[in-house]
C-alpha cells in the first residue's frame, strides 16, 4: 500500500477534550488509595453510549485491571463508579461534551469508490458513476498524469453514530468496516477495506464537501505490472435536500 498524500489528513481533538482524557487517565495515580462512589450525570441525547465506551476504553490500565466503570442508566443518564479523583476528571469530560454536542445526525452515509487507473496517452473521458468523485480524479490527472479511469466498486454504508457498519460482498470479494463519530467538525471515521487481494485500513477525517483519497496500491497480472494503480476513495453522502450533513 501507499499512501496518497493530497488528501489525507489525520483525525484532530479540540484541546479540551483531549485535556479531559488526558486528567481521567491520570488520576488512577492518586496514592493513598481512594474508596469508590457512585456518581450520575445529566448528558446530552444521544451521548450517553459514547461517553460509556470513550470512558470505559481510559479506565482500562491493562488485563484484570479497571480504575472504574461506566454505565447508562435506564433513563439515559452516565453512571460512573470510580474514585473522586476519577470523578473529577468524569466531570470535565461531561462538561465538555455538553458545551459542544454531537449533531442531531444519528447515522453516518459513507460512499466507496474502489477505481482503477491506468496511464493514457492523452486524456480520458470519465466512465460512468464517478461524477460525485470527479475533483479527485481530475486531482489524480494532475499529479499522475492522463489517466484512463475504471470504476470497480461503487458502495453505500451507513452506521450507526460511533458503531461498527459491515459489509460483506462475497460475490465481489468485497469487505468494508467503518466506524463513524459525527462532530461539529466533521465526521471521524476508522476504515477498513479488503478487496480481492488488496487491503487498507485507516484512520480519516471527512466534511462534507470534502472527497478524500485514501491510498493506492499497483496492480499486477501474474508478476508484471501493466502500470494500473487501485485508489480507495470516500466521501461522506451528500444530502438528498441538497443541505450539508
Amino acid at each position: 500500500m501507499r499512501p496518497f498524500p493530497a488528501f489525507i489528513a489525520p483525525p484532530v481533538l479540540s484541546l479540551a477534550l483531549l485535556f479531559s482524557l488526558l486528567l481521567l487517565a491520570a488520576c488512577h495515580s492518586q496514592t493513598p488509595p481512594e474508596a469508590m462512589e457512585l456518581r450520575t450525570y445529566e448528558v446530552p441525547k444521544g451521548t450517553s453510549a459514547a461517553l460509556v465506551k470513550t470512558i470505559t476504553s481510559v479506565m482500562w490500565m491493562g488485563e484484570n485491571n479497571n480504575i472504574g466503570r461506566a454505565v447508562v442508566t435506564p433513563d439515559g443518564r452516565l453512571a460512573v463508579l470510580a474514585t473522586p479523583s476519577v470523578q473529577t476528571g468524569v466531570q470535565t469530560l461531561v462538561e465538555e461534551v455538553a458545551k459542544h454536542p454531537p449533531t442531531s445526525e444519528h447515522t453516518v452515509e459513507l460512499h466507496y469508490f474502489l477505481v482503477l487507473g491506468k496511464p493514457a496517452a492523452s486524456a480520458q473521458p470519465l466512465p460512468p458513476g464517478v461524477s460525485e468523485i470527479a475533483p479527485a480524479l481530475d486531482e489524480i490527472t494532475r499529479s499522475q498524469g492522463p489517466q484512463a479511469f475504471t470504476l470497480a466498486q461503487r458502495v453505500a454504508l451507513s452506521s450507526l453514530h460511533d458503531e461498527e457498519g459491515r459489509l460483506d460482498n462475497f460475490e465481489a470479494k468485497l469487505e468494508i468496516r467503518q466506524t463513524a463519530v459525527q462532530t461539529s467538525d466533521g465526521v471521524y471515521s476508522k476504515l477498513s477495506i479488503r478487496w480481492k487481494d488488496d487491503k487498507m485500513e485507516t484512520r480519516v477525517q471527512l466534511g462534507s464537501d470534502r472527497i478524500v483519497v485514501l491510498g493506492a496500491t499497483g496492480q499486477h497480472v501474474g508478476d508484471a505490472s501493466d502500470g494500473t494503480t487501485l485508489y480507495y476513495i470516500v466521501r461522506v453522502a451528500p444530502r438528498a435536500d441538497g443541505k450539508q450533513p
